[in-house]
């Protein structure tokens, strides 16, 4: 999973990786043209750029390919002058790359190439790229779409599972009684499990985006909570919150996120302070 995300601070494609850097909570930063300015005017410090001593976009640029693991490239049909240098110098580099053409593919088909491109090549430090909003006004959005949803994939994927043996060996060979008897046992368990950067990430999620952990963090409650088993204390709990009448697992399982999620919404989510 990335560590930290970085760009020139250009707008456009550049740009939403710092605004998805700074909603989930992940380490974000780069290398900025002199000036420390884009199309929008100078660039703010919460963005964490610092600025090499050359006008112009290549050297910035260049330099955030190679103190970066890999450079995700985002574009929609023909390729920009910025676009054809990120490929060259990638290359030239020795670097990873990911190009992502959203003419090509639909926002969750690339969100899942990149989730699987950046587990498979483990890329911590990410340079994400691609036109400005000049070229493109449209790819701004599209990109937090496509980034959020690719950090989400990546996180539900690995999730909980450093602690999975510990976990196991209690529910394969423990009694019923040890599992979450209700829908509260069941979200403080998981807070004291979960790490801290993770709830913050819970937390800010969005509703519609809960969907996202289903078939991660959703999977292990399923099987570690006895969903699948019969827990029928725990179905019962999630049936009187739910208001369903006899849930299957996967319902359960969604009023046991959606609790969490607003357990964590009251106690971990980032809020903006004013000066």
């Amino acid at each position: 999973m990335i560590n930290k995300i970085i760009s020139s601070g250009r707008t456009g494609v550049e740009l939403a990786g710092l605004e998805v850097a700074i909603k989930l909570g992940i380490a974000h930063g780069g290398w900025a043209p002199r000036g420390m300015r884009n199309a929008q005017g100078p660039l703010p410090e919460r963005y964490g750029l610092e600025e090499v001593p050359a006008l112009g976009f290549k050297h910035a640029m260049e330099q955030n390919i190679i103190n970066s693991d890999g450079t995700l490239l985002v574009t929609r049909g023909s390729k920009t002058v910025e676009s054809r240098f990120a490929v060259e110098r990638s290359l030239g580099h020795q670097r990873q790359l990911l190009h992502l053409d959203l003419s090509q593919y639909s926002p969750f088909e690339a969100a899942s190439l990149a989730s699987s491109w950046i587990s498979l090549q483990r890329i911590k430090t990410l340079f994400v790229t691609g036109p400005t909003d000049e070229f493109d006004a449209r790819l701004y959005d599209q990109s937090k779409k496509v980034l959020e949803t690719a950090f989400y994939l990546g996180f539900v994927k690995s999730g909980l599972y450093p602690h999975l043996p510990t976990m196991q060996t209690r529910f394969n060979h423990g009694p019923q009684e040890d599992l979450p008897q209700n829908v509260q046992a069941a979200i403080q368990w998981l807070a004291e499990v979960l790490e801290l950067k993770d709830r913050a990430r819970i937390a800010n999620m969005q509703p519609q985006e809960l969907d996202h952990l289903r078939s991660g963090l959703g999977d292990y409650i399923k099987e570690k909570f006895g969903l699948y088993s019969g827990n029928e204390a725990l179905l019962k709990s999630c049936a009187d919150l739910g208001r369903l009448r006899r849930p299957l697992p996967e319902e359960a399982c969604a009023v046991i996120l959606r609790a969490l999620w607003k357990e964590l919404r009251a106690t971990h989510k980032l809020r903006v302070i004013k000066s």
